[in-house]
């Protein structure tokens, strides 16, 4: 029994194999809705989602970590540990227009749907010098013939496929405006007020 409640506590809050993977920047399961990442649990060609991954090292900020967990909470993720009551379920179509008009962006929707209440995009971090593990896996997970990359930087990422978003500003607006781009929700002209 003792043993059983254990591994229940434990594993509490895990979700999708990331507790293999070092928490980093994102140590909060209270605060932080970021999925850490590395080889053992990384979005392969089997995702479901669409994938927003940043790659950081020691010279990312506590303002590139909030960006990045601020997007996180916008796509519809919540923290692994957040208490119930205060998950605030939306669907789709109204977190699009939401997010659409909170970043001055025009949505782009179809006549009907999307539908559902699950995340547009998951979001994840992956820090490439926690140890040696997460060295190497940043090392050739990111070969892909582009030009030297160099962290904190972002990719999109869709059935395994990664793509850098090149000059990208880490900031909250920045990178949720690029999601909802990339998925197709929004255009960037901007919003007419």
């Amino acid at each position: 029994m003792s043993r059983f409640i254990s591994n229940i506590a434990k594993n509490k809050g895990s979700k999708g194999g990331s507790t293999k993977c070092r928490p980093g920047m994102f140590k909060s399961k209270m605060k932080h809705a970021v999925v850490p990442l590395c080889e053992a649990h990384f979005p392969d060609d089997k995702a479901k989602n669409d994938w927003l991954l940043f790659f950081y090292d020691h010279k990312a900020t506590a303002e590139h970590r909030d960006a990045v967990n601020t997007v996180a909470i916008d796509m519809g993720s919540d923290p692994p540990d957040m208490n119930k009551a205060l998950k605030k379920q939306k669907k789709k179509r109204d977190r699009i227009e939401e997010l659409a008009t909170k970043h001055g962006l025009k949505a782009k929707l179809p006549a009907k749907g999307p539908f559902g209440m699950e995340e547009l995009a998951k979001v994840g971090a992956v820090c490439c010098d926690c140890d040696e593990e997460h060295t190497a896996f940043c090392a050739t997970a990111l070969k892909q013939g582009e030009e030297d990359f160099k962290p904190p930087q972002v990719f999109w990422n869709v059935k395994g496929k990664m793509t850098m978003l090149k000059d990208q500003e880490l900031t909250a607006k920045a990178l949720s405006g690029v999601v909802l781009q990339k998925l197709g929700f929004a255009t960037e002209e901007k919003a007419e007020l």
